[in-house]
């Protein structure tokens, strides 16, 4: 994995959580709750295309919620 911010290194844990713990099959968590290509998806997870901001927030959140804890409102 390339030299990464500790941002997203948290941000590609909190991802490959998320996915595990959502019970889908990868290719359709990043379609179905990213909305977003798998392929995409997988270059985030790989370390070589960073997570942009808006989609770390996002995992924050679903983080949050899959905790069972409401997300603070920015």
């Amino acid at each position: 994995m390339p030299d990464l911010s500790p941002t997203q290194r948290d941000a590609i844990e909190a991802l490959r959580q998320l996915i595990e713990r959502s019970g889908l099959p990868a290719r359709q968590f990043a379609e179905r709750v990213l909305l977003r290509d798998e392929r995409t998806v997988r270059r985030w997870l790989a370390g070589t295309s960073p997570i942009p901001s808006v989609v770390i927030r996002n995992l924050d959140r679903l983080t949050v919620r899959a905790r069972g804890k409401r997300a603070p409102r920015d």
